[in-house]
């Protein structure tokens, strides 16, 4: 009914003969092909054979199993029973494979973020063709399908005819031998349908393309070579559409599937058809008369079928499954091993210039205490800065010459403690410790001498911090909250920007193209790395200028040490998006996965070496742990590459690690 003023009256659309090529290989066969779902059949002994430059037609209703078939003829799902084979070999999702098969998906999967011309210059690349022919390639598919206008336009504001030409043209850009088009035109107007058909059957009859096409209008239908009759998972019938209709003795290919549908069709009544109206007017009264209000009979009965809703779709998703009722227990171990106010153990060494009865059984009063822990005795203060830098000591004890002589003379000597203030509370803790532990011990003394008390101490204490003499907060906890940061944002990005595309439809690009799943990841990952470094130089310039707390240890293996730590926390948000299915999902695993353990486990309220049993393992081998020594040694330890090339090292490992159990994770076909 169409009437185009300018050009005068639409052209029938014409589909020339198909010229038999039964003497070739066939590009197609299955046999008995099955797929379930659990208890469900979705496909049940399907097998079909199709030949090279055929037009090869499913049509079925929805759920019948046709994109279930064309996904196991993809390599995008595993076939339960039977075989199949594309060009002889069975798809098994092979790189050289992927490059001779098209396939165009039931929703429109293409980057909506690039125009058409990049859409089709990114898919050109994917499919590896050859860069000196790419700009020809592309030139004639916008001429062929009617894009030169649009090229620079984003496919989301383009009509749905025409972003379906543009799937069509990305899936032929690498001039395919075979097209899987899975229900291409749905939702498409008659007219635009007829020009979509124009391009197929111009592959088909001139590019000598085998099309394997899913639809449910019957005028497409028609126009196939043969057509395959689903319904429920089974083929019904698989012929020319002419000779279906003939068999059935119909006038129409409408006709002729009814026919065949009803002969399929078992006869008998549902379960609802078979109640009588009497039945529930007898169960309406029933609650009538048993006293209860029918309007409290309805709400417990919407409330029932919300909590069955719920329940079922919570026990759908894996994920938040696991999380609701094992996040309880998780959360119990993380605080349970990770939180912990007791400052025991402390590690001390002492230097020794007296070596005295005296300052010998000064340092055994420490010895004796559960609060301290003895190193090998200190050689000079240039031992004593190196080990108390590496972390090796939290206290330095100087017990000066003449000590004991002193002491027992009534003098006052002074001791000198030095603790490290990297950590203020426990070096202030630590400092507490050791006045209690000194008065003690003045006290005994002064006893065991004179044989009387007195809460006069003769000697004087001087505790000393070092690299945070002022004894700031700032100090401890800019260095961290730079190493949260570094993990907690580029995680969540990183792991949202992959589950987006499940969500969109879009990682069917990753299914069909030849590229790697590491190709993938390291596309997605590469910006993220880009833009935390950014965050790292912001992070470190608000540290210096708003804060006050100056870079004073090595810049250059600080930022060697941001770039490592880039990887490894864009990894693991890469790692996280494995799993889940759901942006919701995602961002949920990816922060608590990450903020609690980098909370309890890597050393920001306490050190990783004080911690027991799984604490102390999740410590060794999480990245935060390594990169937030390296922030509050170059900050406030004035450490440089040569004391900090372990930590170094241990993020260098780490970040292919965590990149290839997200590799090995992240499935290549659906599932």
């Amino acid at each position: 009914l169409v009437d185009d003023d300018k050009n005068g009256a639409r052209e029938r659309l014409v589909v020339p003969p198909y010229e038999n090529g039964s003497a070739e290989k066939s590009v197609i066969i299955t046999r008995n092909l099955t797929k379930k779902f659990g208890d469900f059949t979705a496909v049940n002994d399907v097998s079909v054979e199709i030949m090279p430059g055929e037009i090869f037609g499913f049509l079925g209703s929805n759920g019948c199993g046709k994109t279930t078939t064309m996904k196991m003829l993809t390599g995008l799902l595993p076939a339960s029973e039977g075989e199949a084979f594309v060009f002889g070999q069975k798809p098994d999702g092979d790189m050289e494979f992927r490059k001779r098969v098209g396939y165009m998906s039931q929703s429109f999967s293409l980057y909506s973020e690039l125009s058409v011309l990049q859409n089709l210059e990114l898919h050109a690349q994917l499919f590896h063709v050859p860069e000196d022919k790419v700009k020809a390639r592309i030139d004639e598919l916008l001429k062929r399908f009617g894009l030169q206008s649009c090229k620079d336009t984003l496919p989301s504001s383009l009509p749905l005819g025409v972003r379906q030409r543009l799937s069509l043209a990305v899936a032929v850009v690498h001039e395919p031998e075979m097209l899987i088009l899975d229900e291409p035109t749905s939702g498409v107007d008659p007219v635009a349908r007829d020009e979509f058909w124009k391009l197929l059957i111009d592959l088909s009859r001139n590019k000598k393309t085998t099309i394997f096409i899913s639809t449910h209008f019957m005028n497409e239908g028609m126009r196939c070579d043969r057509i395959t009759l689903m319904h429920a998972g089974n083929i019904l019938a698989c012929d020319t559409p002419d000779k279906l209709i003939k068999d059935k003795s119909k006038d129409t290919l409408e006709e002729a599937f009814i026919s065949y549908m009803e002969e399929a069709a078992p006869t008998q009544k549902t379960a609802s058809e078979e109640q009588k109206p009497s039945d529930i007017s007898t169960a309406i009264k029933a609650d009538h008369h048993s006293g209860v209000s029918p309007a409290v009979v309805q709400g417990i009965r919407r409330v029932t079928a919300y909590a069955m809703r719920e329940a079922k779709e919570l026990s759908r998703d894996r994920i938040r499954a696991a999380f609701a009722f094992f996040g309880t227990m998780i959360l119990m171990f993380v605080f349970g091993f990770g939180i912990s106010f007791d400052v025991e153990n402390l590690t001390f060494a002492v230097l020794d210039r007296d070596q005295t009865p005296e300052s010998r059984l000064y340092t055994q009063g420490l010895e004796g205490s559960r609060y301290f822990t003895e190193k090998s005795p200190l050689r000079d203060h240039a031992d004593m800065d190196h080990r108390m830098k590496s972390g090796q000591i939290t206290l330095a004890i100087e017990i000066p010459p003449n000590f004991g002589e002193d002491l027992l003379k009534g003098k006052s000597p002074e001791v000198a403690v030095w603790v490290d203030g990297a950590m203020p509370f426990r070096g202030e803790t630590a400092a507490g410790y050791m006045q209690g532990l000194h008065g003690d011990f003045i006290q005994r003394l002064y006893e065991d001498t004179t044989g009387e008390r007195t809460a006069v101490s003769p000697v004087i204490i001087e505790p000393r911090f070092r690299y945070n003499q002022g004894f700031k907060s700032t100090v401890s906890i800019v260095p961290s909250v730079i190493a949260l940061m570094l993990l907690f944002i580029p995680a969540i990005l990183s792991a949202l920007s992959i589950v987006r595309e499940k969500e969109l439809g879009s990682i069917t690009n990753l299914y069909v193209t030849p590229t790697s799943k590491l190709e993938f990841l390291l596309g997605k990952q590469i910006p993220y790395v880009g833009i935390t470094m950014m965050n790292f130089v912001l992070l470190v310039l608000a540290a210096w200028l708003i804060f006050g707390v100056p870079v004073k240890g090595s810049l250059f293996a600080l930022t060697l040490g941001a770039l490592l730590y880039a990887g490894c926390s864009t990894g693991l948000g890469i790692f996280f998006s494995a799993f889940t299915k759901t942006q919701i999902a995602a961002l949920a695993i990816t922060a608590l996965m990450t903020m609690l353990s980098a909370i309890q486990f890597s050393g920001l309220m306490q050190p990783v070496s004080t911690l027991e049993g799984a604490g102390a393992f999740i410590g060794s081998i999480y990245p935060t742990t390594y990169f937030m020594t390296i922030t509050k040694g170059v900050f406030a330890k004035d450490l440089g590459f040569s004391a900090l090339w372990p930590n170094l090292c241990v993020l260098l490992v780490s970040w292919p690690i965590i990149l290839s159990a997200g590799i090995f994770f992240l499935k290549k076909q659906e599932r």
